[in-house]
């Protein structure tokens, strides 16, 4: 089949801290499957062909959309397009999205249009009924699924033997059984980055943890081994952990240094290390070879295989960066959320790794919904040690109750979360503190907003006080525009974000 993959746009904020865009290695890898499947495949990447364009979000009063127009997007589709994928992995994303898939069967009345991602995952049934335009979703891992729905499609057979699917059947939303983890990671296809304008990428220095140099997306492992009850993960992933060789995934590197002359690696596993003994064959590995790379860990990590050691190989193997998920400081709140984590342990890992030279974040949320304030004052209080111990940054985030998470489907159930698109647009809360909804029955919306902001600023005023050199290097990045730590590229990008903000208002 001739296939088209769409990356769509994002949706942002003028006052977003964190990094909208980043390579599709998702859709990536499902291009590649497709393509290994004997499919003509394609890949429209909004984002990656417009990372200089902004228009505002009329719903959103700081939004801004990033990347192309959907007028653009559907420009790019050749006329004899068989099957159409949507990548939709951020539910605040979707009302965007269904516009856009509407727009697409009013151009391609006749195409199959797909969609998958976390979003799909979590929400299928409300996704097929709220936009009638989309033709089936594709759930969990999309390698597989999608490319045996398209051989399905072209050779005419019983698409209910397709596995991890959900579309209709006559009035009703249905879902095929339900498909097995991908165990052998190690055998998929490499993501077929060749379909993907990668070259805006490294040129724009994009990337989601410090900028190192020219940064490629990289993927060692699928699957996180926990059960998070604010998370997505066991709906989307499920529990299964499933690691590549050692050896392959430094292969993979060096292709890319080959080929994108790429120095930098970031890893977006959800969780990256489980296994001590892996990190460490692989950090040697890095080591042996004499390769002069970077690399880090920017999507959140485990702290019980980062110890001391452990830290100071990733130090020499060339890693600059990690960043911790504590999530929480309260014990009660830990248990309750299911994040089975030692306190203790992950201080003295943090410790461990400042004294190795890391640079260093952790990720807090606050507001759970049944966080009582004695709660929130132990989150405060463990954010304060990890200051004084020497981190570098910190992001505390609102508690906001993501599709697919247990949290959501508790809330849901209660009344609390009733799907839509306000209730979408104001997970636009992870991006922009005027948002903030508080499920907290305690804490006030605006209570809430200026507890994440007042934990920030305790964190670096104490950190500041402990070591003022600090703030002297902070005020050098954003004045050069060259940041070295999360919060100099968090202001750096609120800099660039507002001047968008503006030209795109004007």
């Amino acid at each position: 089949m001739k296939i088209v993959l769409i990356r769509p746009a994002t949706i942002t904020t003028a006052m977003a801290v964190g990094e909208d865009a980043a390579p599709p290695i998702g859709l990536a890898y499902v291009a590649a499957s497709l393509r290994h499947g004997g499919n003509a495949v394609s890949i429209v990447d909004a984002l990656g062909d417009g990372l200089n364009e902004y228009h505002r979000v009329p719903e959103l009063p700081t939004g801004l959309r990033h990347g192309l127009s959907d007028d653009e997007i559907i420009s790019r589709i050749p006329r004899d397009t068989e099957m159409v994928g949507i990548g939709a992995m951020f539910s605040l994303e979707w009302p965007f999205t269904r516009s856009l898939i509407q727009s697409l069967r009013k151009k391609f009345p006749t195409v199959t249009i797909i969609a998958g991602g976390e979003h799909v995952t979590a929400l299928p049934e409300y996704c097929l009924e709220d936009c009638p335009e989309l033709d089936f979703c594709v759930l969990g891992e999309g390698d597989e699924s999608a490319t045996e729905l398209a051989a399905a499609l072209e050779g005419g057979t019983d698409l209910h033997n397709v596995s991890g699917l959900c579309m209709r059947d006559g009035d009703e939303c249905v879902r095929t059984a339900n498909r097995g983890r991908v165990r052998a990671v190690q055998e998929l296809p490499r993501p077929a980055w060749d379909l993907v304008p990668m070259d805006n990428y490294l040129d724009a220095g994009v990337m989601t943890g410090v900028n190192f140099g020219r940064s490629m997306p990289m993927l060692a492992s699928r699957g996180c081994p926990y059960q998070c009850t604010f998370c997505s993960n066991p709906g989307m992933w499920g529990t299964l952990w499933r690691v590549r060789p050692e050896a392959d995934v430094f292969a993979e590197m060096m292709d890319y240094a080959r080929t994108f002359r790429a120095t930098n690696f970031d890893f977006h596993d959800l969780t990256a290390i489980v296994r001590r003994d892996w990190i460490k064959n692989f950090c040697n590995l890095i080591i042996d070879s004499g390769e002069d790379i970077t690399w880090q860990l920017p999507s959140g990590t485990r702290s019980e295989a980062l110890d001391s050691e452990i830290t100071a190989l990733l130090y020499k193997s060339g890693c600059r960066y990690v960043n911790y998920a504590p999530e929480s400081g309260s014990e009660r709140s830990l248990k309750s959320i299911k994040k089975k984590i030692n306190k203790k342990v992950m201080l003295g890992s943090m410790r461990g790794g400042v004294a190795n030279g890391l640079n260093i974040k952790a990720n807090m949320i606050l507001g759970f919904p049944d966080e009582s304030l004695a709660d929130i004052i132990q989150s405060l209080l463990f954010i304060a040690n990890m200051a004084l111990i020497g981190i570098n940054d910190v992001s505390v985030f609102p508690f906001s109750p993501y599709p697919g998470s247990e949290i959501f489907e508790q809330l849901r159930a209660n009344g609390a979360v009733s799907l839509g698109d306000r209730y979408f647009y104001s997970l636009s809360q992870y991006t922009d503190p005027q948002y903030t909804k508080s499920y907290c029955g305690p804490i006030s919306n605006a209570g809430l907003r200026w507890l994440c902001l007042g934990a920030m600023a305790l964190f670096y005023a104490l950190s500041y006080m402990r070591r003022p050199w600090r703030f002297a290097n902070l005020a050098r990045e954003v004045w050069s525009m060259k940041p070295k730590t999360k919060l100099g590229d968090a202001l750096v990008r609120i800099r660039k974000k507002r001047r968008r903000f503006v030209m795109a208002h004007e």
